[in-house]
């Protein structure tokens, strides 16, 4: 029989995260990292440690790095998947401004029931991943050979598209990229100027313009 997850308080969930993002990013995560990382007071740190600890959730000694258990490390993982699938939802597809949507995400991942997770990702993959039954396109997800892509110059204000492909004829990639325009990113048409150019483009919670020149080398699919 499968053990059961687990319940944990929403205090124990932060810390289990610091513990991770510590351990991942500084090769370690001693309590006095951990204070810091929380801003709280090293006694709450002890004494959540302790409690984690009796969970069989972390290996807490005194003077040594804390150091997540199988259990813990599980359970970890399960909570940054939730903040990053709810912070992408807000992004990508309602158009939350990053830091707003990292916020929100924060407070329901520690809310949101397993079984709902469960629910609401499959619904957030049949967004993000409309072309999973495509003839033209793979079983995990749309492809630049989608018989419904086309150019992203074609869509009207109010309409949203998968990028599915991105032409060199675009220029810097790299710099497009630091606006959110890659492969996989939802883009949505927020205005067009009345003469035609330029057009602003909602991608991840921001608004960027560019030429229908250039819209003309992003290829997408219509969600």
């Amino acid at each position: 029989m499968a053990k059961e997850k687990q319940k944990l308080s929403e205090n124990l969930e932060d810390y289990l995260e610091a513990i991770q993002s510590l351990s991942s990013r500084d090769g370690g995560a001693r309590p006095s990292d951990i204070a810091r990382e929380l801003k709280v007071k090293r006694p709450s740190v002890t004494s959540a440690l302790n409690s984690l600890a009796a969970k069989g959730l972390v290996e807490y000694e005194k003077y040594k790095p804390v150091v997540l258990t199988k259990d813990g490390e599980a359970h970890a993982r399960g909570i940054s998947k939730k903040h990053s699938l709810l912070r992408e939802f807000f992004t990508d597809v309602l158009g939350v401004q990053a830091c707003e949507a990292d916020l929100v995400a924060c407070k329901m991942e520690h809310i949101m029931d397993d079984s709902i997770m469960k629910k609401f990702t499959k619904f957030f993959k049949g967004i993000t991943n409309p072309c999973a039954g495509c003839p033209s396109c793979g079983v995990d997800g749309c492809s630049e050979n989608c018989r419904h892509a086309k150019p992203l110059s074609a869509l009207k204000v109010g309409d949203a598209g998968l990028i599915l492909k991105i032409e060199k004829s675009l220029g810097d990639v790299a710099c497009f990229a630091g606006m959110g325009l890659v492969i996989g990113s939802r883009v949505e048409v927020a205005r067009i100027a009345p003469l035609g150019d330029p057009v602003v483009l909602k991608v991840r919670g921001s608004e960027i313009s560019l030429r229908k020149s250039q819209l003309a080398a992003i290829i997408v699919k219509p969600v």
